[in-house]
């Protein structure tokens, strides 16, 4: 919305301060100072929205320096691109530079605050806000299971829930244990009995993963889609003790444990799939 129509409010009212506090001409700030944002916020957009979901170091782990980062840099970005604007209404004017740089700063940081608010407002942050990401060796159910994911390299790997005493198998046997439908967003299948909860994934990333327990009515929803980074929630399972293990966005597996609100990162890969250990395809023989 803000790409294809906020724009335009917010050069009209930019425009506005700049013609009473810093007497330029009302009818070129507005025109100007529209062309300003829009120029500002598509370049912005195109260099920096949705960039940090694809960078395969950008985990779980460490988003939260990312995002501020994200946020530093498109405000520096877009300052430095719309400074000219400014400059050029105010050039006749004595003093030009120190004024034009004085109103950017303000009158554009007034408006990128009141940006920052509305995304802070709008976005989807829970996965971030609600669960404390902890190491994965502290986030294990008590019956053994068996990942199996493809690694960054594209590998085929055999582990344990925590990500360690990792093997590189044949890909032909992961492909073998991929469920035949091929859909990722679903009803979450279960690998137990013994729960009162259901999980859902959800087709986009706003959606996150869901739950509700049919006994209590208890429900929840984490998810993470903001103007930076977005990860969706897919190939999700649900083991005893109501974990779950998913693929968050594109390149990490994830164990979740809903009620503690605790989740962590069990390795960088994709297409995971859990099954019990004493169901667990042998590698070399073993």
């Amino acid at each position: 919305m803000q790409l294809f129509v906020g724009n335009a409010v917010i050069g009209y009212i930019e425009a506005g301060f700049l013609a009473r506090f810093f007497q330029a001409s009302r009818r070129k700030a507005t025109l100007l100072l529209v062309v300003a944002n829009y120029l500002s916020a598509w370049i912005a957009a195109i260099l920096l929205v949705g960039r940090f979901s694809r960078i395969p170091t950008i985990t779980i782990e460490n988003i939260w320096s990312w995002l501020y980062l994200a946020i530093f840099l498109s405000f520096v970005l877009t300052l430095l691109i719309e400074y000219p604007f400014f400059w050029f209404l105010l050039r006749q004017q004595k003093n030009a530079v120190p004024k034009a740089i004085k109103a950017t700063l303000i009158i554009h940081g007034l408006s990128y605050l009141g940006l920052f608010l509305w995304y802070a407002a709008t976005s989807q942050t829970s996965l971030l806000t609600q669960l404390e990401v902890v190491p994965p060796e502290q986030l294990q159910p008590r019956q053994e299971y068996v990942l199996y994911f493809l690694n960054p390299e594209q590998q085929a790997i055999r582990s344990n829930l925590a990500g360690t005493q990792q093997q590189i198998i044949d890909r032909a046997t992961l492909e073998a244990l991929m469920p035949p439908s091929g859909r990722i967003y679903q009803p979450v299948p279960q690998l137990t009995q013994n729960t009162d909860w259901k999980y859902f994934t959800h087709f986009l990333a706003a959606g996150g993963i869901s739950g509700r327990n049919s006994v209590t009515d208890e429900r929840f929803q984490f998810s993470l889609e903001t103007p930076f980074a977005l990860w969706g929630i897919n190939h999700a399972i649900h083991l005893e003790e109501d974990f779950l293990v998913f693929q968050l966005g594109s390149h990490q597996i994830c164990i979740l444990q809903p009620q503690r609100r605790e989740i962590a990162l069990i390795a960088r890969g994709s297409l995971p799939i859990v099954v019990d250990s004493q169901a667990a395809t042998p590698v070399n023989g073993e």
